[in-house]
């Protein structure tokens, strides 16, 4: 069995600006949760068998005819987040009909391939969405985000808040015709395949 991660990645630009953020924190609190990951947008996290990779890697991702762009509306934090049980900084992204069909598609597509494992979520939310699709993030339980870094909850909120006293937001609209999917193995990363959206 093994951990598949699909995700959007950032384009040079935005790379650069998450890495930055991610330096920042680094440099004035160490090393935190999240910091040695590679900048990318999560659609899904699920456990599959390993055969079945081969497989994966030939089926068509299709999605309706929506502009395949997204907004990143600001930075913002997840406090006491269920995963990390630390404060995770995040650039949220603004979320459309283009993404909510992007990843219920991925999922109705991977899921004849997914390994369920039991899991306890205290969240309703959370407990629906594993039940019907492997992953407790779905629909309006799903906020689209670039993650920096989850910190430990005994550095108070002022310190790390003051880092993105410079953030600038904008409206840059920035464009996705591809998505990556990764093996997961603790904090590295392995890519398994790049497929283009039909």
């Amino acid at each position: 069995m093994i951990k598949l991660g699909v995700f959007i990645l950032p384009d040079k630009n935005l790379k650069l600006k998450i890495l930055k953020y991610k330096k920042l924190i680094k440099k004035n609190f160490g090393d935190q949760k999240y910091l040695s990951h590679l900048p990318h947008c999560t659609l899904c996290v699920l456990n599959i068998s390993k055969k079945s990779i081969r497989e994966i890697k030939h089926d068509k991702i299709l999605v309706r005819k929506f502009k395949r762009i997204y907004k990143i509306k600001n930075y913002d934090i997840f406090y006491d987040d269920p995963i990390t049980k630390g404060n995770t900084i995040i650039f949220k992204i603004e979320k459309n009909k283009f993404l909510k069909e992007l990843q219920l598609s991925i999922l109705r597509n991977l899921k004849k391939y997914i390994l369920k494992i039991k899991k306890n979520f205290k969240d309703p939310k959370m407990k629906k969405n594993y039940k019907i699709y492997g992953y407790p993030f779905v629909n309006s339980n799903w906020q689209p985000h670039y993650t920096i870094a989850s910190l430990s909850k005994k550095i108070k909120k002022s310190s790390f808040l003051r880092l993105f006293k410079t953030y600038r937001k904008n409206n840059t609209i920035f464009k996705t015709q591809k998505i990556y999917f990764f093996q997961i193995k603790k904090n590295k990363h392995k890519l398994l395949c790049i497929k283009k959206i039909n």
